[in-house]
C-alpha cells in the first residue's frame, strides 16, 4: 500500500507597495523575522509617495502576474484633507476591481504602532499628534531612517501584536459608527489577517 505524503502548501508571494521608508523598513523586519510559513513578503516603495503613484505601481505589478496578492499601504490624511483627483479616483476603483487590497491608516501609519499599546484618540490633525502619543510608549521613536533601521519595530512590538490585532477592528467600528472620514482608522490588521491565513 503506497505511503500517504502530506501535501506541501504552495508558497504565496505578497507585494506591498508602500508610501515611504517607515513602512518599507517595518515590513522588511516582518519579512526577516516574522517567518510566516509559506509566505514571501516583498515591500516596495513607490517612486513618489502620492496615492496616484502608489496605485499605478500596484496596477503595473498586477499585470506582471508575479504576485499572488498585492497591497497598497498609505496614509489617508492628505486624501481626506486635500481631496482626491478624478484620475486617482479612477485608478482606485480600477485597483479594487483587480482585487488589489488596501491597508491604509488615518492619519498615518504610526496608528498601527500605537494600537499595540492603546486605543488611539478619535481624531488627530496629522501624524505629529499620533507620534506624540506613541512616544509615551516608545520614547525615542523617530522617523529617521537610521533609527528605524536599528529599531526593528516588528520584532520589538511582537509581544504586543495580539493587542494591536484586537484593537484595530474596534477602532474601525468606532470610525464607522461616527461615519466621519477624518476619524482615526487603521486597516493594516487586515493585511496581517491575510498573511496569517495564507500561512
Amino acid at each position: 500500500m503506497p505511503r500517504k505524503t502530506a501535501k506541501l502548501k504552495a508558497n504565496k508571494t505578497f507585494l506591498l507597495v508602500v508610501e515611504g521608508p517607515t513602512e518599507k523598513i517595518y515590513f522588511s523586519d516582518v519579512k526577516s523575522n516574522g517567518r510566516i510559513p509559506g509566505v514571501t513578503i516583498n515591500p516596495k516603495v513607490a517612486k513618489h509617495s502620492d496615492l496616484n503613484t502608489i496605485l499605478k505601481t500596484a496596477i503595473s505589478e498586477y499585470k506582471s502576474s508575479v504576485y499572488d496578492s498585492i497591497w497598497c499601504i498609505f496614509d489617508r490624511d492628505t486624501i481626506v484633507f486635500n481631496g482626491i483627483s478624478e484620475d486617482t479616483r479612477k485608478l482606485y476603483y480600477k485597483a479594487l476591481s483587480l482585487g488589489i487590497h488596501f491597508a491604509d491608516s488615518m492619519p498615518a501609519f504610526e496608528v498601527w504602532f500605537l494600537l499595540h499599546f492603546t486605543m488611539p484618540k478619535n481624531y488627530y490633525h496629522n501624524q505629529d499628534g499620533v507620534i506624540s502619543d506613541l512616544k509615551k510608549y516608545i520614547p525615542d521613536y523617530s522617523k529617521k531612517q537610521d533609527w528605524l533601521l536599528t529599531a526593528t519595530l516588528y520584532s520589538k512590538l511582537k509581544s504586543y501584536f495580539d493587542c494591536a490585532m484586537k484593537n484595530a477592528p474596534i477602532l474601525n467600528k468606532r470610525k464607522e459608527k461616527n461615519d466621519d472620514d477624518s476619524a482615526t482608522v487603521c486597516n493594516v490588521y487586515q493585511l496581517f489577517e491575510e498573511l496569517l491565513l495564507k500561512a
